[in-house]
């Protein structure tokens, strides 16, 4: 059992993750100051390098943590439902359930780590390329269970399809960070509801 100093250290660490998180996905990794969040985590400097010994280890404590996230509470919840095609369909026809006001203004924090640290650090590289194949395996997954149940048309193949709906949420939700709107994912992404529609069996 975890002892209260345990404990508490668990929380600071937490903490400092969660500030961390809310600095990068506003300014970028790369502008982001540790300075800054330290001061808005309100612990000392030695309390912040007990936990994370330089800026990019910080980094890389926030992506995982990102991706983490991202997986418990936007993919699973989709995936693992009774009818996934439906779930994705209703996701995309409602992008106000997923994009809300502060991912509209600063984006996916996973991609844009993308965007700005992939070129020069293999770490995020490596970390959100394995992230994106995970996507694409548990979605395949779930779209070949629809098929299996008579939800959705075999003459597709679920992979493809996987891929197609990853490539749209990534391009879709960075016009709508760059258009400061939520209605253009949907404009963006009004197709793939068609389709995904048309691949329906079942009406639910």
């Amino acid at each position: 059992m975890a002892t209260d100093r345990e404990l508490q250290a668990e929380l600071t660490r937490s903490n400092i993750l969660e500030i961390a998180a809310q600095e990068i996905l506003r300014n970028g990794f790369q502008s982001s100051s540790i300075g800054e969040i330290i001061k808005k985590a309100n612990v000392s400097k030695g309390c912040f390098y007990h936990h994370f010994s330089t800026k990019k280890e910080l980094g890389y404590a926030v992506l995982d943590h990102s991706i983490e996230h991202v997986k418990t509470e936007l993919w699973m919840p989709l995936l693992t439902s009774d009818n996934p095609l439906t779930a994705i369909i209703n996701m995309f026809s409602h992008p106000e359930q997923y994009l809300d006001s502060e991912r509209v203004k600063f984006g996916c924090p996973i991609n844009n780590l993308s965007q700005e640290m992939s070129p020069i650090d293999e770490y995020f590289r490596e970390k959100i390329e394995i992230m994106f194949a995970d996507w694409k395996t548990h979605l395949s997954a779930s779209l070949k269970r629809c098929q299996d149940n008579g939800d959705m048309k075999t003459d597709a193949s679920a992979e493809e399809i996987a891929t197609l709906i990853i490539a749209v949420t990534q391009g879709a939700t960075g016009i709508a960070k760059n258009s400061q709107q939520t209605k253009s994912f949907s404009e963006y992404s009004h197709g793939l509801v068609k389709y995904l529609k048309f691949l329906q069996l079942q009406s639910t």
